[in-house]
């Protein structure tokens, strides 16, 4: 036999017993895949449980939270109602109680106006007052005392007054 001969029936050997092989590992991986299945399976379930468990318990404390916001809100609806409803009121309280009291200013002033007019007017200036205290006699540091203005004043008054007079008082 030749090399390549030689060559050729080991190579066909090797390829036979690396089938072999193959096939008998393949044989012994299915036959324990049945158990490794079923643990893995097992396994599978138990977390599958776990987080079904842990869904479950945030699912329910999210629907409380979301519960108390609902709650929170409808509570802020009603109280922002509740401030309009007032602020409503009391901008109407307010406009009724602008136009009363423009209505009682309007009243008095005219009920002023009506004054005015039926009472004559009685006072005197101090002017008047000075030149007629000046023309009773009294000095011009007693009625600039009584005022509580300067002699200065009193002489400037009464000299304008005489002017104004021609000399005469």
């Amino acid at each position: 036999m030749s090399f390549v001969e030689w060559l050729v029936l080991l190579s066909t050997i090797f390829s036979v017993s690396f089938a072999w092989g193959t096939y008998l590992v393949h044989l012994y991986s299915t036959k324990n895949q049945p158990e490794k299945l079923k643990e893995d399976e097992e396994r599978l379930i138990q977390l599958m449980g776990r987080v079904k468990t842990f869904v479950d318990s945030k699912l329910e404390i999210l629907e409380q939270k979301m519960k108390e916001v609902n709650d929170l809100i409808s509570e802020i609806n009603d109280l922002y109602s509740k401030v309009l409803l007032d602020m409503s009121q009391l901008k109407e309280k307010n406009r009724q109680k602008t136009q009363e009291n423009i209505i009682k200013e309007e009243k008095i002033i005219l009920e002023e106006k009506n004054e005015i007019k039926k009472e004559p007017k009685t006072e005197k200036t101090m002017e008047e007052k000075i030149i007629e205290l000046y023309n009773n006699g009294a000095s011009e540091a007693e009625i600039a005392k009584k005022f509580g203005i300067g002699i200065g004043e009193v002489r400037l008054i009464i000299d304008l007054f005489l002017r104004s007079k021609g000399g005469q008082l």
